[in-house]
């Protein structure tokens, strides 16, 4: 029987332009090794990790084919070279334990590393060099960037905010002012902050709607780059709103204002890290300063003038596209009926997705059953233990591969530290040049050390979704505290809303077999408790 292979291939932001890194060169390459070695493919993977590190398990192929291969799917694991498996000497070798347990073996088309120590110790000094290339990489791209911001140069990486068009002037990569897109940036700013002849200052939506019936383009729609749902020429609030914000119309560039964390989530940096250009404004910067003001006032002002009471207002999502629900109330012959609706159903988010739910939901009866089933665990300790219970079998379900993982590393770092014992029994014994002794130590130093680092990092991971006996009693005791406020939240509006801001109740709405239902959770001190479904 011939072994089943599974061919992997990946690229990082680095090396996609490079000869032969190419995710279809890599899969080619591997395929004719397959063929010549009588492997039959089972699977071809391919993984474009926008942004992730080549360090990191949170690769979604990758993690696939460690499933499969627990699954016993295949035999045989092909990658064209050892950094297109990892960058990291300590998760190239987990991964390599995970899938040897498997009983899958690793095969690399560019090098053959046979089961001796001499190929073992050759294959760990590629990794070591893979992963001090991968950081190099990293220093060297950030550092540049950075440098050529400081010197005046907009990093725009290719592509320049609505109104202008990146330009080069002196040596440095500088915004100049596209005209017929400017236009639109002006009509934008002062239809916010002035109004325009015929009234006074106009609404987001109003705005968007206006630009619609005008058929001005988007940005979107001349950049193949951007995905845009809803047709040409249509403009969303969103679009706008952010546009308000862009202090870019102003004069002023900046760089470095947000990263990508290990989950690849936009974080905001501090501000006092930013690195400012001066670039051409298309509006005074009082104007722009203006319709800050307006927009902070705005938010405050509708936080504080709802007409109608939404139990769970900003805190349901839909279902169906995940997307935030919002409320809305239709009066009927003077009766109001207010609802939860989904946001990209109607359109009233600009989302690059759809969503067929179509359903809107009563917002009284949602907010009913979601407060009784806040009172319900709150005033009965049975119900709130049978909740953690459930919350810690879920969790016990989420870091058991972390457990293995914990496992491979313990079993890894036993192997290394023998070795490193065993090295130093030769050094003592003279068996062997002090040079050699040397700069093997080194190298067993290392991947001790880098082991030692994954094994605090997957302790961290595994704490993180892990209720400890401490954390249950600080959730029972906080829900006892807090029961004692339902006697006042029954009659009073504010403080039911109060002790869900507090909870962080969330809420999921969706149609199964054409009931509604919702899909409730909540967070106790910092622990989130099991959903529980509430039939409608």
């Amino acid at each position: 029987m011939n072994k089943r292979a599974v061919l992997y291939a990946r690229v990082s932001g680095d090396d996609r332009s490079k000869e032969g890194r190419n995710l279809a060169g890599q899969l080619e390459m591997c395929r004719e090794y397959a063929l010549e070695q009588g492997y039959a493919v089972a699977a071809e993977l391919a993984e474009d990790d926008r942004g992730a590190s080549g360090a990191a398990f949170e690769l979604p192929e990758l993690n696939h084919i460690l499933e499969m291969a627990r699954a016993g799917e295949f035999d045989a694991l092909i990658v064209r070279e050892i950094d297109r498996l990892s960058r990291s000497l300590a998760k190239q070798l987990i991964v390599e334990q995970e899938l040897q347990r498997a009983g899958v073996g690793i095969e690399y088309v560019l090098a053959d590393y046979a089961d001796t120590p001499e190929a073992r110790l050759n294959k760990h000094i590629k990794a070591v060099i893979a992963e001090y290339e991968r950081e190099k990489i990293n220093e060297r791209v950030l550092r540049g960037r950075r440098l050529k911001a400081k010197s005046g140069s907009v990093m725009a990486h290719g592509r320049a905010p609505y109104g202008y068009h990146l330009a080069e002037e002196g040596g440095k990569v500088t915004l100049a002012i596209h005209e017929p897109e400017a236009r639109v940036v002006r009509l934008i700013f002062t239809w916010y902050v002035v109004g325009d002849d015929a009234g006074p200052p106009q609404s987001i939506a109003t705005i968007a709607g206006r630009l619609t019936e005008m058929g001005i383009p988007t940005q979107a729609d001349g950049d193949s780059r951007m995905v845009k749902q809803n047709g040409h020429g249509v403009w969303n609030r969103t679009c706008v709103r952010n546009m308000l914000k862009r202090e870019t119309y102003a004069g002023v560039f900046y760089y470095g204002k947000v990263y990508k964390n290990r989950k690849g989530r936009a974080v905001m940096n501090p501000r006092e890290t930013w690195i400012p250009v001066d670039v051409p404004a298309i509006i005074p910067r009082a104007l722009w300063q203006a319709a800050q003001v307006r927009l902070t006032e705005n938010k405050r002002n509708a936080r504080r003038t709802t007409r109608y009471q939404y139990l769970l207002r900003r805190r349901v999502i839909c279902g169906n596209c995940r997307a935030k629900m919002y409320a809305k109330t239709v009066v009927q012959r003077e009766i109001p009926y207010s609802y939860y609706m989904c946001g990209v159903t109607t359109g009233r988010l600009d989302y690059s997705r759809t969503c067929d739910q179509n359903r809107s939901f009563r917002s009284d009866q949602v907010d009913a059953v979601v407060w009784e089933w806040v009172k319900g665990f709150l005033v009965d300790p049975t119900q709130l233990a049978a909740g953690l219970e459930a919350q810690q079998q879920n969790r016990q379900r989420l870091v058991a591969p972390l457990h293995e993982r914990l496992g491979v590393v313990e079993d890894l770092l036993t192997e290394n530290r023998q070795q490193l014992d065993k090295l130093l029994d030769l050094y003592l014994a003279g068996s062997f040049p002090q040079e050699m002794i040397t700069e093997r130590k080194a190298r067993l130093e290392h991947t001790i050390l880098a082991l030692e680092q994954e094994r605090g990092e997957l302790v961290v991971q595994m704490e993180d979704q892990t209720l400890t006996t401490e954390q249950i009693k600080t959730i029972q005791d906080f829900a006892i505290a807090i029961s004692e406020g339902l006697e006042l939240a029954e009659v009073d509006f504010a403080a039911q809303r109060r002790l869900i801001e507090l909870l962080n109740v969330q809420v999921t709405l969706a149609v199964e077999d054409g009931e509604q239902v919702a899909y409730v959770q909540c967070i106790v001190g910092e622990n989130v408790l099991s959903p529980v479904t509430i039939n409608m």
